[in-house]
Order: C-alpha cells, then structure tokens, then sequence
C-alpha cells in the first residue's frame, strides 16, 4: 500500500476530528444552532425577547423585528397592508414621502430583490419611514428594562407586560409580549404614554397626530 493511500484516511479523520472538536469549542452543534434563523433568535422570556426587538430595531434589522411580532400582529398588518392603509406604520400623511425608496410601490410587484412576501414589505417600510424619520414609534435608543408584570388579555393564556424606559421617548413604554405554543416569546404591542391600544404593533396617541 503506498503511503499516499495511508496518510489520505487519516488526514480525513483529522480534518473531521478538527471541525468536530471546534463545533464543540463554540457550541456549535446542530440543535443550539437552530434549524432557521428564527430558531437561533433568543425570545425564551418576556424581557429577553424584548431585547432581542430592541437590538434588531437599533440596526434597522426590521426583518428580525417583523419575526419578533406575535402571529396576530403579522395578521393585522398584512390586513392593513392589504386596504392600503399605512396610519398603524408611519406618520399620517407621510405615504408619499417614502413611496419611492419602498422596492414594492416603486418598481412595482416582483421587481424587488425578493417576491414581496410581508416581511420584505415590512421591512422596506420601516427602513423608509426611518430614512424620512416619520416612523410611528423610534426604538432606536437604549432601552432600560423596569419591570414586568403578568396581565390578562383577551383570550391569550400568557401575556406580560414589559415595561421599559427607551431613550428618546418620554415616559415608560409598555411591551406587551404573548407567548407562543413553542413557548417564545412575541411582541403583539408597543404602546406608549396615552397610546390608543386599537392600535397594532405601534400604539401611539391619537394615531400619531
């Protein structure tokens, strides 16, 4: 046997010892990994699935936040996206302003970089509302955890009330967070001072007047 045919195998076994042992080093393996990118976002409690929006809304990640939204807050703005109506997004009237950094209205359905699913409209959204500075609500500042506390809300077994101090905004600001049936944690809600809680996600006053 040449020696060629006996350094192959072993330089296999090596190589697969190698990345093995440095999946075991970071904590790599498949199941902390996560099957999708939602599986590997941290929402195991009220206030961490806070700072996980939080974080993603800091860095304009509004993909991450869109997936953070509980499946009803999903539900009601692809309602509202459907009747055209963006007053629960952004700042009345400011529509025009970002029509056109918005892929979806600009160059029209399909022409974008992805199929306009609702999170690739969410986000788009978002980002323009953020470029035109006419977003409902800014979490872009640092967000300071008070408490929490359990309430009782509609028919949802498991909802908490997170409030937090986030700069930029006066007064506490309430995350209202449900948990799922994979037991992580969403948020239906963001509702500021004298906010008008008919409104989903983005609870403001008087519908952002």
């Amino acid at each position: 046997m040449s020696r060629r045919a006996i350094l192959l195998p072993v330089l296999c076994a090596w190589i697969v010892l190698a990345a093995c042992s440095t999946a075991s080093i970071l904590g790599l393996d498949q199941e902390e990994q996560g099957r999708t990118f939602y599986d590997t976002l941290d929402l195991s409690t009220p206030e961490i699935a806070v700072t996980t929006f939080t974080d993603a809304f800091a860095r304009d990640d509004f993909l991450t936040v869109y997936l953070v939204l509980s499946t009803r807050s999903q539900f009601i703005f692809l309602q509202r996206l459907r009747l055209l109506d963006y007053s629960y997004m952004i700042q009345p009237d400011s529509f025009e302003r970002i029509r056109d950094d918005v892929t979806t209205f600009a160059e029209g359905l399909g022409e974008g970089e992805h199929i306009d699913d609702s999170w690739y409209v969410f986000d788009q959204i978002m980002l323009a509302a953020k470029r035109h500075d006419v977003l409902l609500i800014d979490l872009s500042g640092e967000v300071a955890i008070i408490d929490s506390e359990p309430i009782e809300f509609e028919d949802h077994d498991e909802t908490v009330d997170v409030i937090a101090e986030v700069e930029g905004i006066p007064g506490e600001v309430v995350f209202r967070m449900i948990q799922a049936p994979s037991g992580n944690w969403r948020v239906y809600q963001v509702i500021i001072p004298g906010g008008d809680e008919e409104m989903v996600p983005w609870a403001v006053p008087n519908g952002g007047d």
